[in-house]
This record gives C-alpha cells, structure tokens and sequence, in this order.
C-alpha cells in the first residue's frame, strides 16, 4: 500500500514538472512575437525581380499563421517557399518562419511597401515599413553607365566593376552606403582578391553578409557579387571614395584549339590570364548639422531613436536597492551617442551597474541597442519620482533636432523596520546593512606621540618613479604609432613618402645582382627603375612616363642645389642612354655607375 502510494505521487510530480516545461516556454514566447520585411534589393530595373522576405519570431511550439501582405498594385506578386527553424537555447524555445515572395514591377517609381499584419491569439503585430525605387532599366538600378558595361567596339564586357552610394548628398554623421558590386559573365579561375578603397573623413562599417545574385544587362547574364559598408562622415563638405580594386583569373580568349590531339584535354587544364578592375571613384556631399532647432543637451546623435526606462520594482522599502534599466535604440551610428544624462535624483543614492552595446542590420541600415543599469538605493520614505529622461538627437530624413523622453516613474518607498530620523543605514548592494548606532567605535588618536620615518620613502624611490611613468610612455607611444598608421592608411602621398627609401633599396639589391652578369639590359632597366620609382614615390606622382626632363622642374621646385640637380639628370642620362642603347659591359664601369647611383638616392632623401 505505501509503494502504491509513492509510486502514485511520483507519477503526478512528473505530471506536473512536465507539464509545467512544457507550457512555461509558449507562455513566455507568446508575448515576443515579431514580425519584419526585407528586401534583397531596394532598387531594380523594371523587367527584375525583387526578392521579398517575411521573418517571424518566437511564439513557441503554437502553430501561427501566415501573415498578410499589405496591397502592392505597383507589382505582381509571387510565393517562391516557406522555410522554418527551431531552436533550443537554456530550455528556452525560440522558433522562426520565413515566407519569400517575388515582386515584379509594372511601372516606374518609388513606391512603399506598409507593414504586413498577423492576428495571433487576438492580438494584432506588425512588421516595419520598405520602400523600393523601379527605374527603367538594370543599369540604372545598378548605378553604372553604358561605358561600363560595353567595351570600345560596343561589345558588353565580361567583367567589371562599380561602386555606388545610395545617397549623394548626406549630413555628418548619417549613414550613406556604399555598394561595390563585381559583374562576371564569364568563368572565374581563382578566388577574388578586394581591395576596398581609400574612404578619409568616414567612419566605416561592414554589412554583411556578402551577397550573390544574377542580373541582365544588354541582354546579358551576369552574376554579381556585391559587397556593402555603412559610412559616416565626420566632416563636412566633398568626400572621395577612391577607387576601389578586384583582381581575378578569367579564362585567357587569346589561346586557341590547336590540331593537336591532346588538345580535347584544354578545357580540364584551362589556362587564364590575371585582370586587375577598378571601379570609379565617387563624391559624396556631406552637410554640417543645422544651427536652427539644436539645443545645449543635443546628444549628438544622428539618425531615428528611441529611448525607454523601467525599473525591476515600484514597491520598496528603505536602503532597498532598486534596478533602473535605460534602454536607448534604433538606426543610425548608435556608437556616437553618449550615455544619458540622469535627472537629478536627490530621494536616492545613484550607483551605476552595467552598459551593453548591441548592433543591429535592417534593410543595409545600421543601427543599435544601448543598455545602462542603475542601482538606486532611496534614502527617504514616501512617494518619490523618477523624472523623464530625456534624448536629443537630429533627424536627417526630417533634416530638424527631435526630442524624445521616457515616461516618468512612481516609486512608493516604505520606512522599513527599525529606521527613524536620520539613522538610515545603508544598504549595500550585496544585501549587508551598516548599522550607525554600533557601540565598538575607534576613536581617533590625538596626542602626537614619537613619530619618526622608517626606511625610504616609496615616493621619492627611482624605480617607483619609473615604473608610474612606464604607462604613460606606453600609451603615449601607442597614440603616436596608431596615428601614423592611419595617416600612411589614408594619405597615400604620405605612405609613398615613407616608404621610398626601403623600396629603393630593394630595388638597388636586385640591379646589384646583375653586376657580375651578360644581361646589361635588365641590370639597367632595374636601376633605372629603382632611381625614377625613388623620385615618383617622393612627389606622390606615377613613374610611367616621367622624363629626365619632368624631374628637372620637380626638383627646381625643392630649391635643391645646382650640383645636386645636374648629378641627377646626369646619372639619368646615362642609364636611359645604357638601358635603350647598351652599354660599355665593362663590369668596372657598371659597378661605378651602380654606386652613383646608391650615392644618389641617399643625397636626394638629405635634400628632399
């Protein structure tokens, strides 16, 4: 009978545990439901397709519908798949769907796309709003002109390369993206290699992830691979994007099937041929912030915010510590904005706990959640407030300062038990309370006494003294070393400038090894070289196509000496006449013009 028992209360705990796992993850998931739209592309030509995505979240195990898309008259519209994921994390059930749809534009323009709807359980969500720009043709959507995409003859390329903005004109601060897009029709032997472009006065950002998808231009198939980076500019007025470079191997056309019979085997071991793209470069105007509306608490934030507070309690009692959470978000440079200005609190006792920063990516716009903890410990009893926080910041789509602030706080404090007057202890953080009316109090020694120094004072110790400006230097040099490298990171005349001499010296090395050799032509094209890249690579100007004659006038511009100047257009008068008419062979006689030459650039790195 009392095995029967426990056997039978066994079987109803488990009931209920199981019971309870089961129905705690959709109880708690069914309040966080969210619902968003995106677009692959927010701009295409008329006769493409836009991909448009719905993503629902949470929920639990509950079955939830399909939303229902707002009307779009501007487009026909396609179901193209549904696809679901399931995760457990810590017992917690999170669960997401996703319902792609295809989108094909009947006429021109920018046409929005409102928010879609789902009704779960009574209750209604929505999703954000898009919008998409139609413009006539894929190239216009893409940003590129006819001369990039068709060679001279008129034929359509088989690869390029363009980078575009989506806005060009912005204000400090706010997001411009830059899209650099590869266009291949062709088959690509090796891996890309990218090099972003030079972009000072932004502050960058990846957007990832990396995106693939086909695109018809001029009756032809291309697939793209486009690349995203969120900038802001730091500083008004015209910016440069430089250029941006891709290198790739594409199949070499300039080799053809020969008779042979291996030749079936060209296609396994196909040949290529290495091609370096460049994009062009683009200009962005960047705005300063309007003086008209801004005001002294302006958090210097650009972009669209929101700001919220709550607190983990509003009944408490006394040196009660209570949590103050103060949660910042939305799109644009969430880094910029500093930590919010607390009302003055003078019922409390203010300590702050943590900050948390988190990025967010919608719609190739970036964003961010900011979260800061308070611990407030009330000092006083009876109805005390917290007032609204307040966050300033500049809307560039209204192009007008917006302010925004948090609901005010009711708190009810209770006197608590054993406090009165002014005796409130104070209640620290991990629970332990300081009672003021202890008894075993130290009182402080008055009498002098005899009081004398034992030992060396640590202050005045070299080492001591030493080792506290230690850190000093280190930081102060590691300043210095990371401006020097930005500075040779965006000041391309100045990385040139630097890096001169070593280049010349590698050089040097290499015609150093043609001394001794028969091959007088690659020992005076390598020193050639080595002299000239010098002089290009001081002014910031190319080596192809400079003279004796065009460094004449760049150094008569330096003001160097007269003996100097001819010493130089001497020796570059003998190499050119050594490189393109041959010289001596005498090794005695390229040694010494070898040494010239070496002498040269280390009078010229003197003067210059």
């Amino acid at each position: 009978m009392v095995k029967s028992t426990l056997t039978y209360w066994a079987a109803l705990c488990l009931t209920v545990i199981w019971v309870g796992l089961a129905a705690s993850p959709v109880a708690g998931q069914q309040d966080e439901i969210e619902i968003s739209l995106s677009l692959n592309r927010n701009k295409i030509g008329l006769n493409e397709t836009a991909n448009l995505t719905v993503t629902i979240t949470g929920g639990g195990q509950q079955q939830l519908p399909e939303p229902k898309l707002p009307p779009l008259p501007q487009f026909q519209v396609f179901s193209s798949g549904s696809s679901t994921s399931l995760q457990i994390i810590n017992g917690a059930m999170n669960s997401s769907v996703t319902y792609n749809y295809l989108l094909s534009p009947k006429k021109v323009g920018t046409f929005p796309i409102r928010s879609a709807t789902m009704l779960v359980n009574g209750k209604r969500y929505e999703s954000n709003e898009l919008a998409i720009t139609i413009v006539k043709s894929a190239a216009d959507a893409a940003g590129i002109d006819e001369s990039q995409v068709a060679d001279d003859k008129g034929d359509a390329k088989d690869i390029f390369l363009v980078a575009e903005v989506d806005k060009k004109t912005a204000y400090v601060d706010e997001q411009v993206t830059l899209y650099i897009r590869f266009y291949h029709a062709v088959k690509i032997l090796s891996s890309m290699d990218y090099h972003p472009p030079q972009m000072p006065g932004f502050w960058t950002n990846d957007i990832p992830p990396q995106k693939q998808y086909y695109q018809i231009l001029n009756g032809r198939r291309y697939m793209v691979n486009e690349l995203r980076t969120a900038l802001f500019p730091t500083k008004p007025g015209e910016l440069t994007i430089n250029p941006a470079r891709v290198s790739v191997t594409v199949p070499d056309r300039s080799q053809r099937r020969s008779r042979d019979p291996f030749s079936l085997f060209d296609g396994i071991f196909e040949q290529g041929k290495r091609i370096e793209l460049q994009s062009k470069s683009v200009t962005v105007n960047v705005k300063p912030l309007p003086l008209d509306g801004k005001t002294d608490d302006f958090s210097g934030g650009v972009g669209s915010y929101k700001i919220f507070a709550e607190v983990d309690k509003t009944d408490v009692e006394v040196n009660e510590a209570i949590t103050l959470k103060v949660k910042i978000s939305g799109k644009g440079n969430a880094k910029s904005i500093p930590e919010p200005s607390l009302p003055s609190m003078d019922g409390f006792r203010v300590e702050k706990a943590s900050s948390d920063f988190k990025v967010s990516n919608l719609d190739d716009k970036l964003g961010g959640t900011k979260t800061y903890e308070y611990l407030l410990i009330p000092r006083l009893p009876g109805y005390q407030t917290i007032a609204p926080i307040k966050l300033n910041y500049f809307d560039p789509a209204q192009g007008k300062y917006r302010s925004v602030a948090t609901p005010k706080i009711e708190l009810i404090v209770n006197q608590g038990d054993e406090v009165a007057g002014a005796d409130i202890p104070y209640n620290m953080v991990s629970g332990q309370i300081i009672n003021l009316n202890e008894t075993d109090i130290r009182f402080i020694r008055v009498e002098n006494g005899n009081l004398t120094r034992r030992g060396r004072i640590l202050l005045t110790s070299p080492l001591f003294l030493m080792v506290l400006v230690l850190p000093l230097l280190v930081v102060f040099g590691s300043l210095f070393d990371n401006r020097r490298k930005r500075r040779l990171t965006n000041d391309i005349g100045y990385a040139r400038q630097r890096r001169a001499t070593g280049e010349a010296k590698k050089r040097l090395k290499q015609a150093g090894k043609y001394l001794s050799s028969d091959d007088e032509n690659a020992f005076y094209t390598e020193l050639s070289t080595a002299v000239y890249q010098f002089i290009a690579d001081k002014f910031n100007v190319s080596a192809h196509g400079l003279t004796s004659e065009k460094v004449s006038v760049l150094l008569r511009g330096e003001n160097i000496s007269d003996s100097l100047l001819e010493e130089t257009i001497g020796i570059l008068n003998t190499l050119g006449f050594g490189r393109f008419a041959g010289g001596s062979g005498a090794s005695a006689g390229k040694k010494e013009l070898f040494e010239q030459a070496r002498s040269l650039i280390v009078n010229l790195e003197e003067a210059l």
